[in-house]
């Protein structure tokens, strides 16, 4: 039975971090590693989405071309995945043409079949910048929860989907202005005529307890037709030659990565028609592993998209969505520089990387959300992956070890039968998508393998008795070398198996009461799996993979109106603007204040070229007490807002005004 597993594609817009790892990439890894030891066929495919607002609101924060950034990203995003032992058969990208082509398919299939509708739509147009503006590039308060920083196409507190049109006090995110509404020509998606076909493919599958809810809730308020091209120059332009500077919505194609990405991986197997087998294959499972941002993208719409093409596709088996991980409390932020990202973890403790996985799966937001912590990492590590488990491994290494490096294997009937449980409960457990308490199964199977081996303390015996009671663990001992290789296939399962001499065997042998290998020979002396995770190790880790607190406190400090009204502030020209050598971050900026030309030496080198600034007006904070910076008194403070993705912005007065005008 072939398995096509998928993983999100995650944004080539930024670094993974271990909210990514946990949420997708890792339990469809566990999945995929279980089910080739079972003998069934898999295909694990992922890839880079390269398009949408994410990468051109990137490629404006850092003054460079889209296509520059998903070049920069992609490497990291593939070599990040690999680094943690992520298995995955093709890594693609959706900038590819073959991408393009099949998207472009897509659109005149519907267009053909007459699912989609042309209309002529009001939609928000910046007057400054001289552009329409996509969903994201606008924000605003949210008309359900309130929520003032919502985008024009989700509400990312509530996750209710919006229309930019449905916000309240609607904003530019570009320059800030109020948008304005002009007609535009667009193609929708009548989802709502699919919906009898989209509820009779939901009431087919199984879903997890927090997917399910989700999907029964938008069948029911009812879908609504949406809109499928925008007005963008990064995307894939639209295949018709009246409606030039259109894309496709990237809600639409970037899900249509998955097949295009079997294809390109069937192309080069040398033989192109290859990816039928997944994708038109009506015993082939399809399962997708995503956050649960994008439930409704995967069990609604992108369904409702292979039902409307109508050429056989093979619709997705399970869809089984994680929810958040947090961070020491604190939701992940990579504007706020709160997050562990992979590709540091990988140069800051490459020799961890089991360890990592090994808490991640243990802390996988399966049905709700889970938090990360630093102190829980070391515990995890120290009294669970080693005083539970290596613990019992090197113990049992060491004694085969002192019996002269070889024993016969005979396992006694409760230990062969312990082994053939934990097997079919882990098994089950990782079909069943609860990847946590599979691993779970694997610690129980070691308690209870350490307590028995303590109860006969061998080390106390003679040694015929010792012998004979070291041999009853072989069994076990050489089914970890397979029932590890799910979870923690970097190091330990490898160099376990390493140590015995042995390969993996087939899941469904672990699962008989056939002894597994006759006799164990070790060629060396054992060396302990893991290391203990050290204060001082746990404290270098901390510092140079999350060395910011969160700027955001957790709670709302008040100040009194008495202690707000000492602050003097001013309108300010800026009047001359350089950098300061051997400094990235500062700028000094000679400024033009009530009494004359003032200095002050900001940290936006970064996000402003100093030509950029010259003639500008900002908001100065007038009486802060001066201080020097690389030898230069600084005079005051510049106030600039964080947007998006951490980019300051200057603070200024709507329409210019004399330097020196106070703020009110």
């Amino acid at each position: 039975m072939p398995y096509l597993v998928t993983a999100a594609l995650p944004y080539a817009n930024g670094p993974l971090h271990i909210g990514h790892i946990a949420g997708a990439y890792l339990p469809a890894d566990i999945f995929a590693r279980y089910l080739r030891l079972k003998g069934e066929e898999v295909l694990y495919i992922c890839g880079s989405d390269e398009h949408g607002v994410a990468i051109t609101l990137r490629a404006l924060q850092e003054q460079t071309s889209p296509q520059a950034i998903i070049d920069k990203y992609h490497p990291l995003l593939k070599e990040s995945l690999s680094g943690m032992g992520i298995r995955i058969d093709y890594y693609g990208r959706t900038s590819d043409p073959l991408h393009h082509a099949t998207a472009q398919h897509f659109f005149l299939r519907l267009l053909e079949k007459g699912w989609l509708e042309k209309r002529v739509v009001e939609q928000f147009w910046d007057p400054q910048a001289e552009t329409f503006l996509p969903d994201r590039y606008i924000a605003g308060t949210c008309p359900h929860c309130g929520y003032e920083e919502a985008y024009g196409d989700q509400c990312e507190r509530c996750g209710a989907l919006l229309s930019p049109t449905e916000l309240i006090h609607p904003r530019s995110r570009l320059t800030g202005a109020a948008p304005i509404l002009r007609p535009s020509e667009q193609y929708y998606f009548r989802l709502d005529l699919l919906q009898p076909f989209v509820e009779e493919y939901i009431h087919q599958r199984q879903w997890k307890p927090n997917v399910g809810p989700v999907v029964e809730q938008w069948l029911k308020t009812g879908l609504a037709a949406r809109a499928i091209t925008r007005d963008l120059s990064w995307g894939i332009p639209l295949p018709l030659p009246d409606l030039q500077g259109k894309v496709l919505y990237v809600w639409f194609e970037a899900p249509l990565g998955y097949i295009s990405i079997t294809q390109k991986w069937a192309a080069q197997t040398g033989d192109p028609t290859r990816w039928e087998h997944f994708w038109k294959n009506p015993d082939a499972h399809i399962v997708h592993f995503i956050g649960k941002d994008n439930i409704v993208f995967h069990t609604l719409i992108f369904p409702a998209i292979l039902i409307a093409a109508d050429e056989g596709y093979t619709l997705p088996t399970a869809v089984p969505a994680n929810e958040f991980l947090t961070l020491e409390g604190q939701k992940l932020s990579t504007s706020r520089r709160w997050t562990v990202d992979i590709h540091k973890y990988l140069q800051v403790a490459p020799h961890r990387v089991d360890e990592l996985r090994f808490v991640l799966t243990a802390l996988m937001p399966q049905t709700r959300d889970r938090d990360f912590s630093w102190e829980e990492f070391a515990t995890r590590i120290n009294n669970e992956l080693i005083a539970t488990l290596t613990n019992l491994i090197h113990r049992l290494l060491t004694l085969i070890w002192r019996q002269g490096g070889e024993v016969p294997v005979t396992p006694t009937e409760a230990l062969l039968e312990a082994r053939i449980t934990a097997a079919r409960h882990i098994g089950k457990r990782i079909e069943d998508y609860d990847f946590t308490g599979a691993l779970e199964e694997v610690l129980q199977l070691a308690r209870r393998a350490n307590k028995l081996l303590t109860e006969q303390s061998p080390w106390h015996r003679s040694p015929e008795e010792a012998q004979s009671i070291v041999a009853s663990y072989g069994d076990i001992l050489a089914a970890f070398g397979t029932l590890l290789e799910p979870f923690l296939p970097v190091t330990i399962a490898p160099t376990l198996r390493s140590q015995l001499g042995i390969d993996t065997f087939p899941w469904q042998r672990l699962c008989e009461p056939q002894v597994l290998v006759d006799q164990l020979k070790l060629k060396a002396p054992p060396t302990p799996l893991v290391q203990k995770l050290t204060s001082q190790e746990l404290q270098m880790m901390r510092e140079k993979l999350l060395p910011l607190p969160p700027s955001v406190p957790p709670a709302q400090e008040f100040i009194s109106l008495e202690e707000f009204q000492k602050v003097r502030l001013q309108v300010v020209t800026i009047r001359a603007a350089e950098r300061i050598p051997k400094a990235d971050k500062l700028l000094k900026l000679t400024i033009e204040a009530a009494d004359g030309l003032h200095v002050v030496v900001s940290g936006i080198a970064e996000h402003y070229q100093p030509e950029q600034l010259v003639g500008q007006q900002a908001l100065w904070v007038s009486n802060l007490a001066p201080r020097t910076l690389r030898g230069i008194q600084s005079e005051g403070m510049l106030l600039f807002a964080e947007g998006e993705g951490g980019r300051l912005v200057r603070v200024s007065p709507e329409t210019s005004v004399p330097p020196g005008s106070p703020v009110r």
